[in-house]
């Protein structure tokens, strides 16, 4: 076996690491040019523009109106327990940052679009919790006057969080995906949005906690209860917590998003399916079925393989389409399929440009990502 031989080139094959421009796509057929031409700028299509501007003033309205509620709702406790205040926006503000930043990574190929990105963390941070709030109390009152106080007592967090909290964290992931059509294109998108939809839900709901255990402590505890908030919610439940949730419940959105919202009986029954799990998973993490540290720990291990679980599936689906993509439009440019194939990950990416003089790699890197938006365009129009 001669271990020296090179890779197969295709003729005109360029040097590894460089990527040609798009313009020099050959021609799939007579007047019909390699997609490779077509380079998607991201903005609304004809006919989606109107739905586009709608879902996008209903979101900022929304969310300035949730603002101005959840500020005026815990002013008064800002105000006198003004450090534990301060301490549990802090910590916050450190759980947003962080979250962002990995939910974002954990999108295949490329991070989200930052303004659909910003935009479903604002849904999450104020709308949907405000709603929560009012939708709690009213909720609540249904179940003791049905149920029982003492049964709605026990059980009414498990049959109240997955009715209004799941629901008014889906509203603002499909609010999100007419407001930015391509940035929620397919089931990969709508994990990595409603991933962020349910971290800024969670970062509101931990300042709420935090606040309620300041009062519950009597006032006299300082900053302890907000630091035991944080620890419990953040580092014991955090893997299994609304993030993860809303992720599932945003892979439905994504599979009827792929569909252009037509979808068929099997894709709508998918879809029901994510939103039904994501609904049971906060169900088990309210129920009172199992207490104690042992038992919330096991529903974050629940909560967390299975949105894992999902996670892997659309993520191999959406990385094969999109190699498969990469591996065509790099044919047609004359490109080596490992170095074409090799623009799927950030790693190979770097590796690529690696090979580059440096001159050079200003240029390259604005090719590579010239053709990732076409291969993930391709990889998007692909519904099965």
């Amino acid at each position: 076996m001669n271990h020296g031989s090179e890779e197969p080139r295709a003729p005109g094959a360029t040097d590894r690491g460089a990527v040609p421009s798009p313009r020099r796509a050959h021609r799939d057929g007579p007047g019909r040019r390699h997609s490779a031409d077509r380079v998607p700028d991201g903005r609304p299509g004809p006919g989606r523009r109107l739905p586009s501007l709608v879902a996008l003033v209903l979101v900022a309205v929304l969310c300035a109106v949730g603002l101005v509620f959840l500020a005026l709702q815990f002013a008064g406790l800002a105000r006198v327990f003004s450090s534990e205040a301060a301490l549990a926006v802090l910590l916050g503000a450190v759980t947003l940052a962080f979250g962002f930043w990995v939910l974002r990574r954990i999108r295949p190929v490329r991070a989200p679009a930052l303004n659909a990105s910003l935009t479903a963390v604002a849904w999450g941070l104020t709308a949907a919790p405000a709603a929560g709030v009012l939708a709690n109390g009213g909720l609540s009152s249904i179940w003791a006057k049905g149920l029982g106080l003492a049964f709605s007592g026990v059980w009414g967090p498990a049959l109240t969080a997955p009715l209004n909290e799941e629901v008014l964290k889906l509203a603002g992931i499909v609010l999100v995906a007419v407001a930015f059509p391509h940035a929620v294109r397919g089931p990969v998108d709508g994990f990595a949005i409603g991933s962020l939809v349910g971290l800024g839900f969670e970062v509101s709901e931990n300042f709420i906690y935090s606040m309620n255990a300041v009062v519950q402590a009597g006032g006299t505890g300082g900053v302890v209860p907000v630091v035991q908030t944080f620890i419990l919610r953040v580092g014991v439940a955090g893997l299994g917590s609304h993030w993860a949730m809303s992720a599932v419940a945003g892979t439905a959105v994504g599979l009827l998003a792929a569909a252009a919202w037509r979808p068929g009986t099997r894709r709508a029954v998918g879809a029901a399916a994510l939103v039904v799990l994501a609904m049971a998973l906060h169900w088990l993490v309210d129920s009172p079925l199992l207490g104690g540290l042992p038992g919330m720990l096991f529903e974050v291990a629940v909560v967390f393989l299975t949105t894992m679980a999902v996670y892997f599936t659309v993520r191999h689906a959406y990385r094969r389409r999109v190699r498969g993509a990469l591996a065509s439009e790099g044919e047609a440019l004359g490109m080596r399929r490992s170095a074409s194939v090799a623009l799927a990950s950030r790693h190979g990416r770097r590796g690529e440009l690696r090979h580059v003089a440096r001159p050079e790699q200003p240029d390259v890197e604005r090719r590579q990502e010239q053709m990732l938006a076409i291969a993930e365009d391709r990889a998007a129009r692909y519904t099965p």
